[in-house]
């Protein structure tokens, strides 16, 4: 008697983000990783359907055939797809924060003599680059006093007023400082509901030791539920959306399962 086909299955979930010129991004970056993407830790992967309206054309003859139906059909429907994550990438950070992601990488150097116009003075003044150190900052070629005209965040490059200070609304103040290398990040919150990805899935039955092969051509994912940021728990959303069918792809997503045989 053939053994019963239990299923248990898991996986390498590898997703990319998918460029408007139908580039592929890596979610996790990684030259060592066949793929350049190392898999992402899932905690669901699931799939769903919404059946299309169904089609019926009734008869209206006389008699006990009136309304009955002479034809039915079922449209075709939209398949979903539902991943809930156990860790947070900054590129799937981004669709938490309903945004976009843009890299902000950028290389040491010095600012000399930059010109800034005091728009605000009771905001702190934000300079271009982050981890700063060796801040002056001149008004009229009179150098200002930390602590006493304004204070330094050089870890978040901000230079902010004091209210006693000398450092007044549309002043133009001169600042010279040196950064440090980063590797950044910029989200713009709240540019974009839905981002299109392309995931793959390399699996196995845990239980048949059979190998499986998913590819998902193109999911339009956002987060379906609100986040807490300041939960106690680590943070796990869930990105839902449609599967689109693009040019050359068979279905909205394809799985084969396989063992070599013996």
């Amino acid at each position: 008697m053939a053994r019963p086909k239990v299923r248990q299955f898991a996986g390498d979930i590898r997703m990319w983000r998918m460029a408007a010129n139908g580039d592929l991004i890596a979610v996790i970056p990684e030259p060592a990783d066949p793929f350049g993407n190392q898999p992402i830790e899932t905690n669901l992967l699931q799939f769903g359907y919404e059946p299309g309206d169904e089609v019926v054309i009734n008869s209206k003859r006389r008699g006990a055939r009136f309304n009955q139906p002479l034809h039915s059909d079922q449209l075709p429907g939209a398949t979903s797809v539902s991943v809930q994550l156990q860790e947070l990438p900054t590129a799937i950070l981004a669709r938490v924060l309903r945004g976009e992601a843009v890299d902000a990488a950028v290389s040491s150097g010095a600012v000399t003599d930059e010109v800034v116009v005091v728009t605000n003075a009771t905001r702190p003044i934000q300079l271009p680059h982050v981890y700063i150190s060796a801040l002056a900052v001149e008004k009229g070629g009179v150098a200002l006093v930390a602590g006493t005209d304004y204070v330094a965040d050089l870890r978040r490059g901000q230079v902010i007023p004091k209210a006693t200070g000398t450092i007044a609304k549309d002043d133009e103040l001169s600042i010279s400082y040196t950064y440090a290398a980063v590797d950044g990040t910029l989200i713009q919150g709240g540019a974009t509901p839905l981002e299109s990805f392309y995931i793959t899935g390399d699996m196995e039955d845990r239980i048949s030791k059979e190998d499986g092969e998913l590819t998902v051509y193109e999911a339009r994912l956002g987060v379906d539920d609100d986040i807490d940021w300041l939960s106690a728990e680590p943070l796990s959303p869930t990105l839902t959306g449609l599967l689109i069918v693009p040019d050359g792809a068979p279905a909205p997503y394809t799985f084969r399962v396989y063992s070599e045989r013996t």
